[in-house]
């Protein structure tokens, strides 16, 4: 009899054993739920994290290849004003030249007219000149000696003949004078 009650006492202890063991296996069962519920919130808060950085560097790289692209583009538009900086200047040596030239050419075609004598001076709106004689030339006038006198004519239609002030280079219309003007405003723009 013994025995039964060991083996009994056996049975019990075996069970009281199963019992509490399955109580702590329930327990970590039920902890390591918790823990396994909490990481899955943490995971979905990280994949979240993730997800929000990988849009912030694609954000990133876009805008990234945009600046390289505007770098690219400012670096031609660098060239191409540098380019047209040399054109300019070059321009404006050529420019200088026909005006230095012009004005050569127009002071030397005045000065060779001086003392020209022109028998009659038909002009429009004033009495004809008879031997009128160049004396004296400005950029907007012709002064003649002539029989009657002195007569100081402006570059005007009303004045003076067109063909004189297209052979003299006078008036608003000066080619000489445009180019000097032109000159003026290119010498503006490089300086600026």
């Amino acid at each position: 009899m013994s025995d039964f009650r060991f083996s009994s006492f056996l049975k019990a202890l075996l069970l009281l054993a199963c019992v509490l063991g399955g109580c702590e296996y329930v327990s970590k069962l039920d902890k390591l739920n918790a823990e396994l519920a909490e990481l899955k919130t943490h995971a979905g808060a990280a994949r979240e994290l993730v997800e929000q950085r990988r849009q912030e560097w694609n954000e990133l790289k876009t805008a990234k290849d945009k600046l390289d692209k505007l770098v690219e583009h400012e670096a031609e538009l660098i060239k191409q004003r540098d380019l047209l900086d040399t054109k300019e200047r070059k321009l404006t040596v050529e420019i200088k030249y026909l005006a230095d030239s012009m004005a050569a050419v127009v002071e030397k075609t005045r000065l060779s007219a001086i003392g020209t004598v022109i028998p009659e001076l038909k002009l429009s709106g004033r009495p004809t000149l008879h031997n009128a004689k160049l004396f004296k030339f400005s950029d907007e006038s012709i002064s003649f000696l002539h029989s009657d006198g002195v007569a100081n004519l402006k570059a005007t239609p009303d004045e003076l003949p067109p063909e004189f002030v297209q052979r003299y280079d006078l008036g608003t219309k000066s080619v000489s004078q445009r180019l000097r003007k032109l000159l003026k405003e290119l010498s503006a723009n490089i300086t600026n």
